[in-house]
């Protein structure tokens, strides 16, 4: 089954979410000054600059409005922290439309999201510039090196088993330690309603993975904390509540069936979690994000093939069943099965008996039979 999601035009979507992530552009300049403003502007920026050189080495057209590469830019610089070395910016611009859009062929080819490669790649190669962040609140210079003291994130701390000393009320408000636009949970959370009530976003992708979530987070809390508080450390800690509203439910990566984004939904929650338990690395939404990513096609193709067979064996059959008992056909020890025309193949008659063909008398060259007659 369709959803209203899929027939909406994916520009249309990405300016959308696009408007709606630059809302968490409020709060995060109002505690941290221009920094984290100036961080997510050169990641647009840089964006669309990559976007064209590479437009104009593969030799097409380039899309100055195209709403998807200015969503991605503001995602990539949303998941940095605003005390990040302004090259390191230009490197993730770089990473999120060559590597993420481009080497696969444009938006129509995408495997990957691409603000998820890139930030994963900044994880990795420069995880003492993206897992440091400054403390809540602090004003940070414009262009000047940042050189107060960083310090860890919430995730961090559960990470270790240790519960986080920040109140509740704190890490809602955003007053913690993080990535630019993943501490806000509150207005993250009411962004996350409206772009719902306005499908722009997926509701069963995004259902299915928090529910996913908790469930598992609340059976096997890794901190010595209740169950609710549990489930409300993970889903306010590191990149998840942002990555589950913003980045999970991409327009050229979401499954089209609505059964296989639930199934995509619970698979992106259930890895999360695993990487979270199993792992050694923080931000592990965006790593699990791209094994979910790879298997997007699949989930698909899993559900169409259960709608086939079920539609051409168990209705056929419950059918076949209720026609034979109201009298309508006869049912036999001998009656031959049909199988559809997706699943025929060279198969023996059912009787078992393979009937051979007579081969047919050859015919004898005509100078033959006359040099015989001779």
């Amino acid at each position: 089954m369709l959803t209203p999601i899929t027939m909406r035009e994916p520009r249309k979507l990405y300016l959308e979410r696009f408007v709606f992530m630059a809302a968490l552009l409020i709060p995060a300049v109002f505690r941290g000054g221009i920094r984290p403003l100036v961080v997510c502007a050169l990641c647009v920026v840089f964006c669309m600059l990559c976007d064209w050189v590479c437009c104009k080495l593969r030799k097409i057209k380039y899309d100055h409005k195209d709403p998807a590469v200015l969503f991605w830019g503001l995602s990539a610089g949303m998941l940095m922290p605003a005390s990040v070395p302004l090259p390191l910016t230009a490197l993730a611009a770089v990473l999120c439309i060559a590597i993420g859009k481009h080497i696969f062929g444009g938006n129509d080819n995408l495997v990957f999201s691409p603000p998820a490669l890139a930030a994963a790649f900044m994880v990795i190669c420069y995880p003492g510039d993206m897992l440091y962040y400054p403390k809540a609140g602090e004003v940070i210079p414009v262009f000047a090196e940042y050189e107060g003291t960083l310090t860890r994130s919430v995730e961090y701390t559960i990470k270790l088993g240790s519960i986080p000393s920040q109140q509740p009320l704190d890490i809602l408000m955003g007053n913690v330690p993080g990535a630019i636009g993943t501490v806000n949970i509150l207005i993250i959370l009411v962004v996350g309603i409206c772009m719902l009530i306005k499908h722009s976003t997926s509701f069963t992708a995004v259902i299915s993975c928090v529910a996913s979530v908790c469930a598992i987070s609340a059976v096997y809390p890794r901190a010595d904390v209740s169950p609710l508080m549990s489930v409300f450390y993970e889903l306010s800690s590191g990149y998840l509540l942002f990555g589950i509203i913003f980045m999970s439910a991409e327009p050229y990566l979401l499954p089209k069936r609505r059964a296989a984004r639930v199934i995509y939904g619970v698979v992106l929650g259930y890895t999360v979690m695993m990487l979270r338990y199993f792992g050694q690395v923080e931000g592990c939404f965006v790593f699990a994000l791209l094994i979910t990513n790879a298997l997007s096609g699949c989930f698909d193709t899993i559900v169409e093939n259960v709608l086939y067979w079920k539609r051409n064996y168990i209705s056929s059959f419950e059918g076949s069943k209720r026609k034979a008992q109201q009298g309508g056909i006869k049912l036999t020890d001998t009656q031959e099965i049909q199988l559809p025309e997706k699943y025929r193949y060279n198969t023996p008659p059912i009787d078992g008996k393979i009937k051979r063909q007579k081969r047919k008398k050859q015919e004898v060259p005509q100078d033959k039979e006359d040099g015989n007659e001779q």
